[in-house]
């Protein structure tokens, strides 16, 4: 492999004994231009795997302009890719930028080799500035089994067909997951005469299950586990689940991590995971992908997992590089019991979910908005009902845009779909690009020092719990909440999950919508 990675390997694999297993596969497949999916387990080095060869090949082929988009679902693992591979690339006179709703870090008028991004700013990309993906080289998505089969998936799809037309180079795409159930179906979903690499797992699991935090504690002196990470499903739980922690191990040894703190907050969580000797973390999804947290001793599933692939996600995080799984199942009822004995087992037995899958027809009304918005002369029908061929049929299709042209969001002009006045301002403020609804959040900011904490949505009491702390509302305006930090005594606001379907839902016509849509992950 050196004389293979002769530009490469010292700087990213000198200080490692071997490679991996799907590090071994997959480099000589990515130099080979093949399309990929790897499949393996939690800190195998997918990453390495695909970026590495891709870079060799940037390198020894002297590709120009931006060559290499790699996506991933959240903003947290946006920033940990950036942090891990900016500095080793710059070591190879390769750069790298974000961009992301917090980091617009693109410039079109100085491009680097390298873009890291999330579906909905790629979107934005491919609106706005359609000749920075002249020279395009490949695609990777990362951790693809949070995409596929929601709407960020199907969006995914049909950004993937627009970014090939765009591409001067024929595009390799690259999937990565440590949990896929039918490998050959995803992958052909993204991309033609696609390779699948699949890694057996083979680390051992064990769970212990507790009915208090209380309990937990007493493992881990016993145990001597130093570090340890609490999922839970729910925003609202964490928030819960963190201030109890506190009351057990003390302040200074708890933090929470979840989509609605703020960018400031989710990083100093991270880093004092990172850093410290000892500490509690109490998570969403938002920590069971990627982000780096440095060695945590023991994985808490403080909420049952919504699925065997989430339940794998999560646990695959404790000992990441130890041969043993340490886990703890918080159950209070014989049901909880019984659903996390029935995930181990289908965990030990290798068995995963399969799904039924349906593409979401209201993308289908937010690629068109796009598409629309990036080309003011508009697109033939007859170009549109070829495009969206493979995602929906022509009679839905056509249905759609005559429905969206009596709602005054499009026009037509003998065969010819155009943006309306509607549309195009819609556009100009970059609401087009996500299929993710928005939903009424007030910033909640502390009085004190008046430092950003994060969001609370839906309706909100005058005392609430944000970070693990709790909080009470002094006053309100122009959708902030300026709040100040009360004592234990106060009985905080528990916010309940909000389910939600895609953004342009409503948009469609009656007939067309579908019973279940992909849901928004509360995290």
């Amino acid at each position: 492999m050196r004389k293979i990675l002769k530009n490469t390997w010292t700087v990213f694999f000198s200080r490692y004994a071997s490679l991996t297993v799907v590090q071994k596969k997959a480099v000589p497949l990515i130099m080979a231009k093949k399309n990929a999916l790897l499949i393996s387990q939690t800190a195998s080095g997918k990453t390495e795997a695909v970026i590495v060869p891709l870079l060799e090949r940037l390198l020894t082929e002297n590709w120009q302009g931006l060559s290499i988009i790699y996506i991933a679902p959240t903003k947290a693992l946006v920033n940990d890719l950036n942090f891990r591979l900016k500095e080793l690339c710059k070591e190879i006179h390769v750069s790298v930028c974000v961009k992301t709703g917090d980091k617009p870090q693109f410039n079109p008028a100085k491009l680097t080799d390298i873009l890291i991004t999330t579906p909905e700013s790629f979107d934005s990309i491919l609106c706005r500035y359609q000749k920075s993906l002249h020279n395009l080289r490949s695609i990777i998505l990362d951790e693809i089994h949070l995409l596929d089969n929601t709407y960020r998936g199907d969006q995914l799809r049909v950004l993937l067909k627009r970014a090939q037309e765009i591409s001067q180079y024929q595009l390799n795409i690259y999937l990565l997951s440590a949990t896929v159930a039918e490998p050959e179906k995803l992958g052909n979903r993204y991309a033609q005469d696609i390779e699948i690499i699949e890694i057996p797992g083979s680390r051992i699991i064990n769970n212990t299950n507790i009915s208090s935090f209380e309990e937990l504690r007493e493992f881990a002196s016993a145990e001597h586990l130093r570090k340890i990470l609490v999922f839970c499903n729910r925003r609202a739980s964490v928030e819960e689940y963190a201030n109890v922690c506190k009351k057990i191990w003390g302040n200074h040894l708890v933090v929470a991590h979840h989509g609605s703190l703020s960018a400031k907050i989710r990083h100093e969580a991270e880093a004092f995971m990172k850093q410290n000797y000892f500490g509690i973390c109490v998570s969403t999804m938002t920590l069971e992908i990627g982000v780096d947290i440095g060695s945590v001793d023991a994985v808490v599933l403080a909420e049952v997992p919504l699925s065997i692939s989430a339940f794998l996600q999560r646990i695959g995080r404790s000992n990441r590089r130890s041969q043993t799984i340490r886990t703890f199942g918080l159950c209070t009822t014989d049901s909880e019991i019984r659903m996390l004995e029935s995930m181990l087992k289908a965990a030990k037995q290798g068995f995963l979910e399969k799904y039924s899958y349906q593409f979401d027809y209201a993308v289908i009304i937010q690629q068109i908005f796009s598409l629309l918005y990036s080309s003011p002369l508009g697109f033939e029908e007859d170009y549109l009902v070829a495009f969206m061929e493979e995602f929906c049929e022509e009679k839905i299709l056509i249905g759609i845009l005559n429905h969206l042209e009596t709602l005054n969001w499009i026009k037509k002009n003998i065969n010819i779909w155009t943006a309306s006045t509607v549309l195009m301002n819609l556009g100009d403020i970059g609401k087009i690009h996500s299929n993710i609804p928005d939903t009424k959040a007030y910033k909640v900011i502390n009085i004190l020092n008046k430092a950003y904490i994060g969001e609370v949505t839906g309706r909100v009491n005058s005392v609430f719990l944000l970070a693990g702390n709790i909080w009470k509302i002094v006053y309100s305006t122009d959708g902030k909440f300026f709040v100040k930090p009360v004592s234990e005594k106060f009985n905080p606001t528990k916010f309940k999950i909000s389910w939600q379907k895609s953004q342009f839902e409503d948009l469609l016509p009656l007939n067309y919508q579908q019973e279940s849509l992909a849901e928004v992950q509360d995290h």
